[in-house]
């Protein structure tokens, strides 16, 4: 019996750099909105992933919220306050979503 054992290793060097860019975006930003501060970037995280999830991307012209969950996010302030998209929102969305996806060609 001629058996070997190889060992291999899952890698995708692409997701590699793109983790590293959206790193020192967020690291940035944080940097920007700290000024000095030091020890309160953990306030300060939950502000600043919102913004980056939240602000449209030049190639896509579309925000990384809206690419992973197909709408666009409420804004807090909207919760609390009434406003057309809040309005127009149905409360069940979930037949309207499940049609949505059956016609995406």
């Amino acid at each position: 019996m001629k058996i070997t054992q190889s060992f291999t290793s899952v890698a995708y060097p692409q997701a590699k750099c793109q983790t590293e860019v959206v790193n020192r975006i967020i690291v940035q930003a944080l940097k920007t909105r700290l000024q000095g501060k030091g020890k309160e970037w953990v306030e300060e995280l939950p502000s600043v992933l919102w913004a980056y999830r939240t602000t449209p991307r030049a190639p896509t012209q579309e925000t990384p919220f809206n690419l992973v969950h197909g709408s666009e996010a409420v804004l807090p302030i909207e919760i609390g306050q009434s406003s057309v998209w809040l309005e127009t929102y149905p409360d069940d969305n979930d037949q309207s979503r499940a049609m949505e996806l059956d016609l995406v060609e």
